[in-house]
Formats: C-alpha cells, structure tokens, sequence
C-alpha cells in the first residue's frame, strides 16, 4: 500500500557554530593575505653571478700597443685582476682592452637574461680614467654571425669611476646599443633597441678616449638579479588561492547543504508518517485520509463501469475481547488484523484505522459490479484467519459499502458507508451490506 500524509515544514536548525568558524575563518585568511602583501620583499631573488664562470670561460682580450705585445695582462686570474696599459701619446679607438665572461653554450646559445631587473657590480680600480663600460653581448641571427663576435649587439652601460668605491647597482633599463656598433651593423631602427634575451658574453672595458698611464682592475662581482617571484605573479598566486577558498567553500556550503536537506526530509517524513499514520496498526488515520482525499483528482469522471468505493469495517463483539483478554491482546489482533486487509488489498487502495475498532477503506477505482465481492472476500478472509491463541471467539467484521455518486463529498459518502454498516450489524453481524445510491 502506498503510504500518505501531510506536508511537515523542516524544523530550523542553528548554524551558529558553522558561522563563527567560518567568520574565524575569514579573519585568518584576511590576517594571512595582508602578511602575505607584506611579505613580497622577503622573498629572496634569483641571483646570476657572471664571475662564477669556469676559468676558461673568462678571458682578457687587448690589442698591441707601442712598446707592447698587448695592452692588457693578468696579475691575478685566479682573482680576475688585470692591468691594461696605454702609453703616452695613444690616441688611437683600435687601442682595446677587456674582461670577457662567456656564459653561454656555444657562441650562439646564450643566457636568457632579460627577466632580471638589475646588475649589481664590485669592481675595484686604480688609475684616473673617469669611466669604465659594462657590457652584454646579445646573439640574434637576424643580424649575428658565429665567428663574428664583434656582430653579437653591443649593449653597454657606463660606469663612472667615482661611484665604484663601494658595490654598484643599476638597472639592467640603463642598458643601451653602443652607436658605433650600430652604425658598424647597419642596424634598421626597429632593432637598435638593447636585447638581453641570449646574452653570450658579459664583460667590462675602457672606452675610447683612453686615458693614457696603467689602469689595474679588479672584479669581485658582476651579478644579474631578479625577484624571486614577479609581484604581479606573487599577487595573482595570493588572488588564485582566495578563489580556490571561495569555491572550496562554496563546494562544502552545497555538500552540508545538501546533507541538512536530506536530514531535513528525512525528518519531515517521520513527522508525516506520525501525523498521518496510526502507530498501532500502521494504517493510515483519520488525518492521513483527508490528505489522501485531498489529493485525488477533483471532479474526475471514472471510466466506464468504475467508481470510487468507502468500505467501513467494524470488529464484531471487540469489546468482548478486550475485556476477556486485556487490551494488550486487543491491540494485537487490530494490528494482526489491519497486517491481513493491507495483504488483501491493491497497491493503490488505502486503510484506515477510523478509530478503536472501525476501519476504513478507500478504493480510488474498482468495477462497481466488484465491489460486493471485495469486500465480502475481506469479510471471509477475516473470518477464516486464525488469530492468535487466547482470543475467546473467532474474529469477524461487518463491513458496510457505498459507492461515490456523481458530485458526492467525503461526509455524503461516508455517512451512508456507515449507515450500511449499521445495517450489517443490525442484520446479524460477519456480514456485507451494500448502500444504496445517493
């Protein structure tokens, strides 16, 4: 049989702790990303040492001068320190002398160094030239030729000589294309902007003019430096994680939702079942009934040769048994009883316990020629059931029957179900009595 009952609103449950965990929650996360904001600068950068090339990839380059077969010589390789001379009277650009760091992988295969925002540079200098020039040499095939290493782009930035008492830092944006080189190139406009992106030699040099004497040099550091992290990625990593919170939350929020609602209905069933349902029997009650009636279709015309029947059953001499036996032996046979009209009946008739020993059942739809006999075979099924042992007599029904008439509410319909039964008791009892119709 199916069951029926009423709508049960949920009852409200407090969400108190839940918001002042997430309310905690919030505050924490707010208190972490502010830290977070705060703590960009702590992040240790990325640092490139050129000076920490193997030994062979640093190399000091000069040209003949007068009196010399180079310009330039170690004092120290091991310490990078190097002694460039230019006699009196040199007045000649060709005159060249450097420290070479070839960082790259080949001669064409460099270091990406355009990410790094900054050159940290401690050199120490002895001699009066007030300028010394940091350079990167930068490879692109659409203007280098391996082999050529003066066509690798000669970005330079000067160094006053003043400001080398101590380290040095400048931005890697103070870097610009040498113009002799660009000249030397024949460099179109649009690629004579300095490039750092395959940068094959870092390197410092004297430029022309140079001042005549012996200028010693050396080079504790040349360092490229980048953050660690950029702060536009630190910002986007601390966005990403609040986002990745919202819809983590978000996600739990539905599945507690979720878990509450199916709560909630399972709590709204037993309440449904416990208002519209007898506990004794498990029939329906009064109550359940109405929401039943309530929700069969109003006004339906029945198909040809069907109706909508009421039977009202009534335990013959029940007060017999309750009395001989006790009420807990009563109570049995009315659940014993309504166990055996749910067998006998269809999926979508309805019993209901009217109330102590009257029942009640709704059939929806059933041939009106079947209906005698429905309910006569509910009275002989009771009747040749053997209840449990103790009861004084067999158990037996009067059963009163009466067919809905066309426009007929539940109290017209009822009250002549009733009246027939009435009439079965008045008969003899363990008997059927059909009404009349309306």
């Amino acid at each position: 049989m199916n069951a029926a009952g009423a709508d049960v609103p949920p009852t409200p449950r407090s969400h108190s702790g839940h918001r002042k965990s997430a309310a905690l929650t919030l505050l924490a996360g707010v208190a972490l990303t502010l830290g977070a904001i705060a703590g960009y600068d702590l992040i240790p950068p990325v640092r490139f040492d050129v000076t920490r090339v193997p030994k062979d990839g640093t190399v000091l380059s000069s040209t003949p001068v007068p009196g010399r077969a180079e310009a330039g010589e170690w004092l120290d390789d091991q310490r990078r320190r190097l002694r460039c001379h230019y006699p009196p009277g040199t007045d000649d650009p060709r005159y060249y002398c450097a420290i070479n760091y070839f960082i790259g992988a080949g001669p064409d295969r460099g270091v990406d160094l355009s990410g790094y925002t900054h050159v940290e540079v401690n050199v120490l200098y002895k001699g009066d030239v007030p300028k010394l020039r940091l350079f990167a040499r930068h490879f692109d095939a659409r203007y280098s030729t391996v082999g050529d290493n003066n066509s690798t782009k000669y970005n330079s930035v000067f160094l006053p000589t003043q400001d080398l008492r101590g380290p040095l830092s400048l931005s890697v944006d103070e870097f610009t294309v040498a113009e002799w080189w660009r000249l030397a190139y024949k460099l179109p406009r649009e690629l004579a902007q300095a490039e750092l992106g395959n940068v094959v030699t870092v390197g410092l040099d004297f430029s022309y003019p140079m001042t005549e004497g012996v200028h010693d040099l050396e080079v504790k550091q040349i360092t490229f430096v980048r953050p660690g992290l950029s702060r536009e990625t630190w910002y986007l990593g601390i966005l990403s994680v609040w986002l990745a919170g919202i819809v983590l939350y978000a996600l739990l929020q539905l599945r507690t939702y979720r878990a509450e609602r199916r709560a909630l209905q399972s709590e709204a069933e037993r309440y449904r079942a416990h208002a519209t349902t007898d506990p004794l029997t498990l029939a329906l009650n009064r109550h359940g009934l109405e929401q039943v009636w309530a929700r069969l279709p109003a006004g339906a015309i029945p198909a040809a040769g069907h109706a909508l029947a009421l039977l009202v059953l009534d335990i013959d001499h029940f007060k017999h048994v309750n009395d001989s036996c006790g009420h807990d032996v009563g109570d049995r046979v009315l659940r014993e009883l309504a166990e055996l009209l749910r067998g006998q009946l269809r999926s979508t008739d309805w019993l209901v316990r009217w109330g102590g020993e009257e029942f009640v059942v709704l059939l929806p739809s059933v041939r009106t020629g079947h209906v005698a006999t429905l309910a006569e075979n509910l009275r002989k099924a009771v009747e040749a059931h053997a209840f449990e042992s103790g009861v004084p007599a067999p158990v037996t029904v009067s059963v009163g029957v009466a067919l809905q008439g066309p426009g007929e509410d539940f109290e017209a319909l009822f009250k002549r179900a009733d009246e027939a039964l009435y009439e079965a008791k008045h008969q003899g009892r363990n008997r059927v009595v059909v009404a009349a119709g309306p």
